[in-house]
């Protein structure tokens, strides 16, 4: 009777000391954890077969027999170690004392005595210590009653995510119930101590031991003031309704507001896909006296092999719900809350959808006339490319009707459209484009023809507008061609740089567009167009305009350059673009409705440049200019550093945008804002959080300006050991003042933020690293140490 003897050697709990561990287990193993646990690695015996070994062995004719001394008995994938062992063969049945030690790949028990029913599968040991070295999950019991279905049952025990000797944080309960097969821990009579001194008390607690989802209530989440009032607890249920169904409900103490009833329910289903439902509801503000709610729904899904779906809807009560109350799920804070249902299909080249929208505005500075247009509904239908030696042609085919409210109060006064912005009205367009792409190693050419029609059927004209004699045509219809011609060229060479190997590449490019004029589209309701965002890019589009109601009149060529030098492993470690427009005419068609506005007579656009120097895979420094040669100033600089190497970012972004004041001869700057975050770990153990978003603009006397120049910041400090992790941050925040009597446009908030993981249970206190991830980018990849 001979157990193998690559069984015997697992240390107490299958615990490793790190000097124990092979030199890759050590690289992977932060600095601050002294070891790792390992699965048992035993070789199952087959069937009923069992092996055993001991000092001295006796039996008897019935087959029963005792071990004495250093008793090894292996069963199946099961070891147990004892110093004296009986077994009693009529029962299927053993007594073990003195040292036991019970080994399997899942559960590693060690105690004073143990029995062994084979028939039931159950083993019972008594003063034990136990472990579960897949999950990292340790404790200690007066009695433990495991059984071959990953069964535990625990009576006076303890449960931990922290190594052996390191106690900082356990659960106790007088009973403790673990299914492994599950992944959850049931403990009645619950104590969560800190350095075994009990902090929680819960008659009943239900947690997670894996991945698992469970019924049961969720850590708290709670931040203070500046003054130490709190200012926000959370208290979340999670319901775990069905595997394809769940729920979420959270009691959200707001100070100065009261007590808010958030709901998040979820589904997976066949025909709806993915969705997710929030509603808030506080019946009495506080400060307002007022009712408030939130309800956000989002749902995707596909049916069928072709068709897909989507939709989005929100509504708040008011215009400072989402500053006040601080939604604990993901909602659009954008101030044009989108309401949105679309139906998709797709097949080989062809693509067809539906659409529906409409927006809240929760900005009470943004008049009625200058609020979005809804799209109730659109309709595309498109087939691109279609390839014919070499030919490519694309179509495509839309229908919209565009409508949004005529009167409405904001900011407790009634406006009304009237006349020209009254208008609302029905678009079809159509789009049909034919090119003949050549391509070769040194270069590329592309000509492209293209007809853009529209068509339009304005609604809701009033007397007065119709009687004016520049009245707008309420059916008109035009369709404008479009000629363009697109061409590149590719020069590389190798050369040796700083001892290292490179190509340099040459990529000039040039871009002919010409689309004639047409008149008349200003007495168009401008529905959905905006101006283009410029940058080195939007060069080579063709484009002025956003959206389909303003077709720009182009004669223009585009002309830029990018270089870029390559290092021999790939790493594009600089490239440089500068470009500019050449026009051959002046541009007739502007953004602007109801009235012809002036021509943008220019000979050239803006000069872009565009620089990018990656020194190594960790660092990157880029600038994007855009420079004005008639009154020679920057439009818009933006300057940036990133780094992030071994759990430490560092991001600094500077954005300016300017404009000319033609009355007043001198440059106004619309925006000038320096953004700086960092997250540096200076060891595997410590780290410091910092934010800063910075307001630079020179304010004049007269306008309104934020309450502190500081819009945002932050800082903190984490630390951490293999056992749990801790943030502590302050964070001030700038809320838009939506009352009109304010001196200021922004509010100000502060705040202290508490955090705390106990590793492989959960985190306590606010939600740090959300806003932490918000606010520092990269963030979100940063390496974790948990279970």
């Amino acid at each position: 009777m001979a157990a193998h003897a690559e069984n015997l050697s697992t240390p107490p709990l299958s615990w490793y000391e790190r000097d124990q561990l092979s030199a890759a287990e050590q690289q992977a193993l932060p600095e601050f954890c002294r070891g790792a646990y390992r699965i048992p690695a035993i070789t199952p015996l087959p069937g009923d077969l069992s092996e055993a070994e001991a000092d001295q062995s006796t039996s008897d004719k019935d087959g029963n027999f005792e071990l004495q001394g250093n008793v090894v008995l292996q069963q199946q994938d099961r070891i147990v170690r004892s110093q004296t062992a009986r077994w009693f063969q009529s029962l299927n049945t053993g007594e073990f004392s003195g040292q036991v030690g019970v080994t399997t790949p899942e559960l590693v028990l060690q105690g004073e005595q143990a029995s062994l029913d084979q028939t039931a599968g159950r083993l019972q040991i008594n003063q034990a210590e136990y472990s579960l070295p897949g999950r990292h999950i340790r404790g200690s019991a007066d009695e433990i009653q495991s059984t071959n279905t990953g069964l535990m049952d625990m009576r006076n025990a303890t449960f931990t995510f922290c190594e052996p000797g390191q106690n900082d944080w356990d659960i106790a309960a007088t009973e403790l119930h673990l299914d492994q097969n599950e992944g959850i821990g049931t403990a009645k009579h619950t104590r969560l101590r800190i350095a075994r001194v009990p902090v929680l008390y819960l008659p009943y607690y239900r947690f997670p031991i894996g991945d698992q989802r469970m019924t049961g209530f969720l850590n708290p989440s709670f931040a203070i003031t500046s003054k130490l009032q709190a200012e926000d607890i959370q208290i979340p249920f999670y319901w775990n309704i069905a595997p394809n169904y769940d729920a979420t409900i959270t009691p959200h103490y707001v100070r100065e507001h009261g007590t808010v009833l958030e709901s998040q329910f979820r589904h997976k289903t066949r025909w709806f896909g993915d969705g997710e439902f929030n509603y808030a509801y506080l019946e009495k503000d506080k400060t307002t006296e007022e009712k408030r709610w939130l309800v956000n729904y989002q749902q995707e899904g596909r049916f069928g092999s072709n068709w897909q779906h989507r939709w989005v809807y929100n509504n708040v009560s008011d215009d400072d719900y989402l500053n006040d109350m601080t939604p604990t799920s993901y909602v659009d804070r954008t101030t044009q809350l989108p309401r949105r249902g679309e139906i998709l299909w797709n097949r080989n080249n062809w693509h067809f959808d539906i659409t529906g929208e409409t927006f809240q505005t929760i900005d009470p500075n943004i008049g009625l006339a200058a609020r979005p247009y809804g799209r109730l509904p659109q309709l595309n239908l498109s087939y691109m490319p279609l390839t014919i030696n070499q030919w490519q042609f694309q179509q495509r085919l839309q229908a919209t009707r565009f409508s949004r409210k005529s009167n409405d109060i904001i900011n407790d006064t009634e406006q009304t459209l009237s006349g020209f912005a009254a208008l609302n009205g029905d678009r079809l367009l159509s789009d049909t484009s034919l090119a003949y792409p050549m391509e070769w190693p040194f270069g590329f050419v592309k000509p492209e023809i293209e007809y853009r029609y529209r068509s339009y059927n304005l609604r809701d004209a009033d007397e007065a507008l119709l009687a004016r004699p520049d009245a707008p045509d309420l059916h008109a219809s035009f369709g404008v061609p479009r000629y363009s011609l697109d061409a590149g060229l590719y020069f590389d060479r190798d050369l040796d740089l700083f001892g290292s190997d490179y190509q340099q590449t040459l990529e000039p490019r040039v871009f002919w567009v010409n689309s004639p004029y047409q008149e008349n589209q200003h007495q168009i309701p401008n529905f959905d167009s905006a101006a283009i965002t410029v940058t080195y890019a939007s060069l080579f589009t063709g484009e002025r305009f956003t959206g389909d109601d303003r077709l720009a009149d182009l004669d223009q060529i585009s002309a830029g350059v990018t270089s870029r030098f390559i290092r021999g492993d790939g790493l594009e470690q600089f490239r440089a673009s500068v470009g500019q427009i050449f026009y051959q005419t002046d541009r007739q068609v502007q953004l602007k409705d109801a009235t012809v506005p002036p021509a943008d007579t220019r000979n050239t656009s803006s000069i872009l440049a565009e620089v990018e120097w990656t020194p190594d895979t960790h660092w990157s420094v880029y600038s994007i200019l855009e420079w004005d040669p008639y009154d020679n100033y920057t439009k818009q600089s933006r300057y940036g550093l990133r780094f992030q190497h071994n759990n430490r970012m560092l991001n600094l972004a500077s954005n300016t945008t300017k404009q000319f004041n033609a009355s007043k001869d001198e440059t106004e700057v619309l925006s000038d804002q320096i953004d700086i975050g960092a997250f540096w770990s200076l060891n595997d153990r410590w780290a410091l959080i910092a934010r800063a978003l910075y307001d630079n603009r020179p304010y004049e006397e007269s306008p309104k300006q934020p309450r502190s120049r500081i819009l945002e910041s932050l800082a903190g400090v984490e630390y951490q050991n293999c056992c749990w992790r801790v943030q502590f941050t302050y964070r001030e925040s700038s809320l838009q003042e939506n009352n009109p009597e304010s001196e200021f446009t922004t509010r100000k908030r502060y705040g202290f933020l508490f955090s705390v993981q106990l590793k492989g249970l959960g985190n306590f206190g606010a939600g740090t690293d959300k806003l932490i991830s918000e606010s520092v980018t990269g963030y979100s990849r940063r390496q974790y140490h948990d279970y």
